[in-house]
């Protein structure tokens, strides 16, 4: 065997495993949020009449937007940094539309506002999971803004996820209440950044 071969040999044997991809991570991480929604939270009577109730879907497909929005920053060269102002542009909006619904005398509180505010969160934690195992072979200039677009991907998704269970319909609660809880999942994604992105 010629130096050269061996060298290619010897180049492959110490090639990184390839790893899989981020959005497929993520949507590993996201059934199994899924499974965890039908387990313990169970899926809200009524979906068969989505035609009869659209908030119903719309109350899923606002976050499911803002975690495509963070998914699609996240997926930017890993040595270029997610910008912020897309979030918080989006975060704009939805309290212009919390403010219009609260005006137009929509309910804030209702009895599932605890459940909301922790169930959001909770069933971020594996998606999260699966964002930051796939980050973690990145080289992250900052990795507290990383983490905090990561974990408003997460809370974006566990959001809609939740939404299937919800059954609370106003618009003036749940934009109010999924938003919070999604912004704490960003907050915690900036912290979990800083400790396990870090360069």
């Amino acid at each position: 065997m010629d130096t050269e071969n061996l060298i290619a040999l010897l180049a492959a044997d110490q090639a990184p495993p390839r790893k899989p991809r981020l959005r497929l991570r993520v949507a590993a991480g996201a059934v199994v949020s899924l499974g965890l929604m039908l387990a313990f939270w169970g899926l809200r009577p009524g979906w068969g009449a989505l035609g009869d109730q659209p908030v119903m879907l719309g109350k899923a497909v606002w976050p499911l937007a803002l975690a495509a929005l963070a998914g699609v920053l996240l997926s930017r060269p890993p040595m270029r940094t997610p910008p912020l102002w897309p979030l918080a542009v989006a975060g704009a909006v939805v309290v212009v539309g919390w403010i219009l619904a609260v005006a137009a005398g929509g309910a804030v509180f209702s009895g599932t506002t605890v459940a909301c505010l922790i169930s959001v969160p909770l069933l971020a934690l594996p998606i999260g999971a699966a964002l930051f195992a796939g980050l973690g072979h990145r080289v992250v200039p900052l990795p507290a803004r990383t983490g905090l677009v990561a974990g408003q991907c997460a809370g974006g998704l566990s959001a809609a996820i939740y939404a299937l269970h919800c059954d609370e319909d106003a618009a003036s609660f749940f934009l109010l209440w999924y938003g919070i809880g999604i912004l704490v999942c960003g907050l915690a994604g900036g912290v979990a950044g800083r400790r396990l992105l870090g360069v």
